[in-house]
């Protein structure tokens, strides 16, 4: 497996990636605290339309200097993670983790942690204080980002709490490096 920074022409490679799963239960937000429900569907593939909505808006990330780190299984894409580039945050200190995803074959590997650590580290690079994630509610995604340190945010970002209201909205804390 590689990581590496993803090109600009490689970023429609991203809807190449297996992104199905089976979902039993979801979270949603009530009162400030995480409630898990049942709620089963499957998650076939990407919804329809959402390379047509979404790659623009990565490929704006990028041109904005946003960072796209990459896995690969030999040639194939098998995981991604972008960081924004736009500080956000009523302190202005936090960056968004704007997407990060990995095949269904290659979950629960340690690849979506080191995709994610990536991102962090980039973060701290850059001097944001803190990462901002907003998550899909499902159960393993939730939990994807606990087990990572991400703690529900009371510093929800406006903007991207309409685009997804239903999402649950972390952040979590960069600890700097200590030399």
């Amino acid at each position: 497996m590689k990581i590496r920074k993803l090109e600009r022409q490689e970023l429609p490679d991203i809807w190449s990636i297996d992104r199905a799963e089976r979902i039993d239960r979801v979270y949603r937000l009530d009162q400030g605290e995480l409630v898990l429900e049942p709620h089963p569907f499957d998650v076939k593939s990407w919804p329809p339309g959402e390379a047509e909505h979404y790659g623009p808006i990565l490929l704006d990330c990028f041109d904005r200097g946003g960072t796209f780190y990459a896995a690969f299984e030999g040639e194939v894409l098998v995981g991604v993670a972008v960081l924004e580039s736009r500080f956000i945050g009523r302190e202005n200190d936090q960056l968004q983790l704007k997407f990060l995803h990995v095949s269904r074959r290659n979950r629960q590997t340690g690849l979506g942690c080191a995709l994610f650590e990536k991102a962090v580290a980039r973060a701290r690079e850059l001097g944001a204080r803190r990462l901002y994630v907003s998550s899909t509610p499902s159960e393993n995604t939730v939990g994807f980002y606990l087990r990572r340190g991400c703690r529900v945010t009371d510093d929800v970002d406006a903007a991207l709490y309409e685009l997804e209201p239903e999402d649950i909205h972390f952040e979590l804390e960069i600890p700097a490096v200590v030399e």
